[in-house]
C-alpha cells in the first residue's frame, strides 16, 4: 500500500465510523502529523476522495466531507442498478453451485443480522453477497465503475431511532436476495437483469443512504 493509499483508507474509515461527519473540514496538517507522512500523500488522497465524490474541494479553504443528498442518491441507484444487472448477466454462465450455496449462507446470515438489529453487519454481508457474482463478471472495467459509484455510499452508521424502519426495509431487500438466487439458478438472464434494475436497486431505497 502506498502512502497515498494509506491516507485514503484512514480517511475513508473515519467517514465510515462517524469520526468524520458530513460538513466536517479535513485538517491536512493534523493528518500529516498523525499518520507520520508528508503533506504530499495527504493532498493526493484528498484529491482522489474529492474526485470520487466523498469530499468537497473548496478553493483556498481545503476539503470537507460531502453530504449525500437524496436526488444524488437516486441518480446513483439508477446507475448502479443498470451496471449491477449487466455484471450479473455477464457472470450468469459461470455461477456454480458453490457460488449459490455461498449466497444462500450469506442470505441466512443477513436474516440473523436483521433479527439482532445489527444493521452494520447486514450492510457488510450484503456487499459480500453481491461480490459473489461480481467476481465472476468478465468485464473488469465494469467492476471498477461499480466500485467507484458505490464508494459514495460509504456508511456513516445507522441511527437507533431508525431501527423499526430499517428492520422493515432490510427484511424486504433480504427477501429479494432469495429471488436473486432463484433467478441465477433458473439461468433466466432477462428476468435477472430486470429484477436487479427495477426492483433490487429501486430508487425508492435511496433514502437509506441519506438517513
Amino acid at each position: 500500500m502506498s502512502l497515498k493509499d494509506h491516507v485514503y483508507e484512514y480517511i475513508s474509515e473515519s467517514i465510515k465510523d462517524g469520526s468524520l461527519r458530513p460538513g466536517d473540514k479535513i485538517n491536512e496538517q493534523h493528518l500529516s502529523d498523525k499518520l507520520n507522512v508528508s503533506r504530499t500523500p495527504v493532498r493526493e488522497a484528498l484529491i482522489q476522495l474529492a474526485a470520487e465524490g466523498l469530499l468537497d474541494a473548496e478553493p483556498r479553504r481545503g476539503f470537507r466531507v460531502k453530504p449525500l443528498i437524496l436526488e444524488e442518491a437516486k441518480d446513483l441507484y439508477q446507475l448502479i442498478g443498470h451496471l449491477d444487472a449487466m455484471a450479473a448477466t455477464l457472470a450468469l454462465a459461470d455461477i456454480t453451485k458453490t457460488d449459490l450455496d455461498q449466497m444462500r449462507k450469506l442470505q441466512s446470515e443477513m436474516k440473523d443480522a436483521i433479527e439482532s438489529q445489527d444493521f452494520e453487519r447486514y450492510y457488510r454481508l450484503q456487499i459480500e453477497f453481491h461480490n459473489v457474482y461480481l467476481r465472476k463478471c468478465s468485464n473488469k472495467q465494469l467492476i471498477i465503475m461499480l466500485e467507484q459509484l458505490k464508494l459514495r455510499f460509504i456508511k456513516r452508521g445507522y441511527s437507533d431511532s431508525d431501527s423499526d424502519r430499517l428492520n422493515e426495509i432490510f427484511n424486504e431487500t433480504n427477501a429479494q436476495h432469495t429471488k436473486i438466487i432463484e433467478l441465477f439458478e433458473s439461468r433466466d438472464a432477462r428476468a435477472l437483469e430486470s429484477f436487479l434494475k427495477e426492483k433490487h436497486w429501486s430508487m425508492d431505497y435511496a433514502v437509506l443512504d441519506v438517513l
